[in-house]
Formats: structure tokens, sequence, C-alpha cells
């Protein structure tokens, strides 16, 4: 079988011409779109790299913003906790102080009150008792008991160890000799010679006078001396009695 020589040419030209013109109409353009979608798909690969870098940096930020903001709450909550407690402790050191101030000053006034009603207490009591006791004595007084008071006087006088001193001006002073009720003559006759012999001189005058604050009693003066025997001297031991029962009260609760 003989080869055509002029159609493997011709067929071969025409599958060169078909060659180019698919490259020419139909490869390139394949191609190009090929590139310009690769080109495309890389670039906005780039541009989601970029993004997501972005992304990244934005996370990274926040996630620190996040953190300072978290410490910086945490360092104003122990600041609010270290001033609510200083205030706290303050406000109570004021308490206590306010409270410590008002319970010294009630104590104060109360004490103040307990002494002011304790002494208007034993100053009542002791005019109560004082006025109620001369009224006694002074109801109770007579003849018979004046006469007894007169006797017992007497009596001390005698009991005396030691005499009385001489008048010391000269001999004319008297001896005065005070009662809360008038003496008879022989009574004064008595006590004026009971008197002259104490002091071992018979001359010395003895005068008499009446007291009424004697309270049922009888008194010898001489110059700066006295002696007396006077119901007005119970009345003071029981004055007395009464102020030494007044004191515990005066002082209890002093020292707190």
């Amino acid at each position: 079988m003989a080869i055509d020589w002029i159609t493997v040419s011709a067929q071969v030209v025409n599958f060169l011409n078909l060659v180019w013109l698919l490259k020419r109409f139909l490869y390139q353009p394949i191609i190009r779109a090929m590139d310009n979608r690769e080109n495309g798909i890389r670039k906005r690969m780039a541009a989601a790299a970029d993004r997501e870098e972005a992304a990244t940096g934005t996370r990274q930020a926040y996630e620190h913003k996040q953190a300072e903001l978290e410490q910086e709450r945490n360092a104003l909550l122990e600041e609010s906790r270290r001033e609510a407690r200083h205030t706290q402790k303050r406000m109570l050191d004021l308490a206590r102080e306010e409270t410590t101030r008002v319970r010294h000053q009630w104590m104060q006034e109360i004490q103040e009150e307990k002494h002011a009603f304790i002494d208007s207490l034993q100053q009542q009591s002791l005019e109560a008792v004082e006025t109620i006791t001369r009224r006694a004595f002074a109801d109770l007084a007579d003849e018979q008991l004046e006469h007894g008071i007169a006797r017992l006087f007497l009596r001390k006088l005698g009991e005396m160890e030691s005499g009385l001193p001489a008048p010391s001006h000269s001999a004319d002073e008297p001896v005065i000799i005070y009662s809360s009720f008038p003496l008879d003559e022989e009574l004064q006759g008595e006590l004026a010679q009971a008197v002259r012999e104490k002091i071992g001189n018979d001359e010395v005058p003895v005068h008499f006078q009446q007291s009424p604050e004697l309270i049922c009693g009888i008194e010898l003066a001489q110059g700066g001396q006295v002696i007396s025997w006077n119901l007005a001297d119970y009345l003071d031991e029981t004055t007395a009695a009464i102020k030494q029962a007044f004191r515990p009260l005066e002082t209890d609760g002093t020292g707190g």
C-alpha cells in the first residue's frame, strides 16, 4: 500500500493548525482564566490570612485589655475592701470612744446625783433627829429631872481627879454656871461650894445663868475651860453615828 505523503502532510498541517487554534482560542483563555482564578484565590487567601492575623492581634489586644481591666478591677476591689475595713475600724473606734465618754459622763452624773441625794438625806435625817430629840428632851424636862441633872453634875465634879485652876485674870473673875433650867438656892449653894473646893479659893464668885441651848444640861465655864453635862452631848453622839452610817454610801462606787 502506497503512502500519500501529500495527504499526510496536509493532515499534519491541519493538525498543527488545529493545535494552534485550540491553544490560541481555547487553551490560553482557559489557562488565563485558571491563572486569574488562582490569583484571586491566592489574594483571597492572603486577605483571609491578613484578616486572621488582624483578628488574632485584635483578640490578643482584647485579651490583654481584658486582663488589664480584670487586674484593675481586682485592685479597685481590694482598695475598696481596705477602705471599708479602715472606715469600719475608725467608726468602731469612734463608737467605743463615744460610748466610753457617755458612760463616764453618765457614771459621773450618777455619782454626783448620788452624793447630792446622800448629802440631802443625811442633812434631812440629822435635822429631823435633832428636832425630834430636842422636842422630846424639852417635853420630858421637869423639876425632878432637872434636880437629877444638877446632882449628877455635882457628882461628876466631885469625881474629878484634878482641881479647877484659879481664875487667870483676877480674884474677882467669876465662874459662870449655865443651866437650861432655873436652879434653886440650895442647888446653887451646893454647886458654888463644890466649885470653890475644886479651885481651892472660897472667895471666887460663882454666877448662875440660864441657857436653853443646853437642852436639859448644866455647864461650868471658867476662862477658856468648860465642864458640862448635857443631853445635847448624847444628841451629838447620835448625829455622829448617823454621819458614820452614811459614809459607806458616800464612798461606795467611787472607785469605779
